[in-house]
């Protein structure tokens, strides 16, 4: 009998990704579109394209979860807090509540014997993940990303221009939307350096964590 080959989803709020592995890998990428395009027709389309993969399903989206589930009838594992298959162990109250995304990067962490670690995952949102000395994850933060603080920003205000995000060429700005690009920027440079700055502290033990991005 033959090993199984895998096809490994990624289900963002923004962007939905997958790739196929065997059961010792290689992982191949193999590509992405836009979370608002995977509809119905589109899964369905995608099950039969890889009519002999087992599909496991890392989503934030739980609307899409029903919809791999009809198109994957018994071949489908979707990445919970409960999932056994995980290997992961937990100092937290209710694992389940765990976003799929911070989990499947946890247990990549993990796999590697890279703890305690702090795991950073930039997205829509900024999700801190924290793994103790033992591999356990015990914890975490999730801040608004990049993005998202740029869209609630615009979207308070009725004055301030639309503006796109581009690296800054000074602190000093000297527009109105230069003085957006470095107020969020550098908000969003400084949140991350103090989420990481406490979360070190608040870590247990002597050890220094891994910084993962």
């Amino acid at each position: 009998m033959s090993a199984p080959t895998f096809l490994l989803i990624d289900a963002g709020n923004s962007r939905l990704k997958w790739a196929t592995a065997g059961s010792r890998g290689p992982v191949r990428v193999t590509g992405e579109i836009a979370t608002k395009e995977a509809t119905s027709a589109w899964i369905h389309a995608l099950a039969r394209k890889f009519p002999g993969h087992q599909l496991v399903l890392a989503s934030v989206v739980p609307k899409l979860v029903p919809v791999f589930r009809r198109a994957f009838p018994k071949r489908i594992e979707v990445v919970t807090g409960n999932s056994r298959a995980l290997g992961l162990a937990f100092d937290y109250p209710r694992p389940v509540e765990i976003g799929a995304d911070r989990l499947a990067a946890a247990v990549a962490v993990h796999a590697r014997g890279h703890f305690p670690a702090i795991i950073v995952a930039c997205g829509t949102a900024t999700a801190f993940t924290v793994l103790d000395a033992k591999g356990r994850l015990c914890g975490g933060v999730i801040a608004p990303g990049l993005q998202a603080q740029l869209a609630a920003l615009l979207g308070a205000t009725a004055q301030l221009p639309a503006t796109t995000l581009r690296p800054l060429r000074s602190a000093l700005a000297r527009s109105t939307r230069d003085a957006i690009r470095a107020g969020v920027m550098l908000n969003f440079q400084g949140g991350v350096k103090e989420i990481i700055r406490q979360l070190k502290d608040a870590l247990p033990g002597r050890k220094t964590p891994h910084i993962i991005l």
